[in-house]
């Protein structure tokens, strides 16, 4: 009986029987790694998986509310007249691609004040509202009537960015008019032609409802559009104070439109 006896003269293939397979090696063993290194492998991976879904989890717990309110406050300085009525015009004439005057600017993370479109953020109105007050006591003076409004442009960001305020957001679908008993009806230009809302100051707060599909009013700020006041006597118009505070939804954030 010949004894097969590994020298340096064997090929690596000598080892092989006619099937192909080791001697070596146990019947009916898988070749490869041991079932359970594999199951170790798959158990490491789902810890590390949970442990990241569980830092995610705790990330978001951290913010208690995704709903911010931002402040702020009007003073229309146009004019110095007392006067009952006041109505102001803003960024009428301002063209879709250029800088409007007159806003306040989203999420802007600088050290300075400096205004920088290309630094600001976008996120969704969910809720505006204006509050008036004067600085006058006299019987009267500190009456406001209806219609009483503030209107808004809402902003995107510019091309090219700069220190400026955001553009005005042009209409994704077309608005065709049609008038012919009388009256005449605009639905394009720098003023009608874009997305704008208003606040009616007399009864205050305007709700924008939200649903799965509708999540508010996409910008990065927001620009006046018009001033109406309607007061109930005389006061000095620029001595009307006009509390402004916006909703918006923390989560939305983010750097385009």
């Amino acid at each position: 009986m010949n004894i097969f006896r590994p020298t340096a003269d064997n090929k690596p293939t000598d080892f092989l029987n006619p099937l192909g397979e080791d001697r070596n090696e146990a019947k009916g063993e898988i070749r490869g790694e041991a079932p359970f290194v594999e199951q170790n492998k798959q158990q490491f991976e789902k810890i590390k998986q949970n442990e990241t879904d569980q830092i995610r989890f705790q990330q978001k717990k951290l913010q208690n509310s995704n709903y911010q309110v931002i402040n702020f406050q009007i003073v229309p300085t146009t004019s110095t007249d007392s006067q009952s009525f006041f109505q102001a015009d803003y960024n009428q004439a301002t063209a879709v691609g250029s800088p409007m005057t007159d806003g306040v600017m989203f999420g802007q993370n600088l050290p300075t004040a400096t205004i920088d479109v290309s630094e600001s953020k976008y996120y969704n109105i969910v809720y505006a509202n204006v509050r008036y007050k004067g600085t006058s006591f006299s019987p009267g003076t500190n009456v406001l009537l209806s219609p009483s409004y503030v209107e808004f442009y809402l902003m995107q960001k510019l091309v090219g960015g700069g220190n400026t305020l955001g553009g005005k957001i042009s209409r994704q679908i077309e608005a065709v008019p049609s008038a012919t008993t009388g009256p005449v009806i605009t639905a394009d230009g720098t003023e009608y032609g874009v997305q704008s809302f208003g606040v009616d100051v007399y009864n205050e707060n305007a709700y924008y409802t939200q649903t799965d599909d509708l999540k508010g009013m996409r910008c990065n700020g927001v620009a006046l559009k018009c001033i109406y006041t309607n007061l109930g006597a005389a006061v000095a118009i620029n001595t009307i104070k006009l509390d402004v505070e916006i909703g918006i939804d923390l989560g939305t954030e983010g750097n385009n439109y």
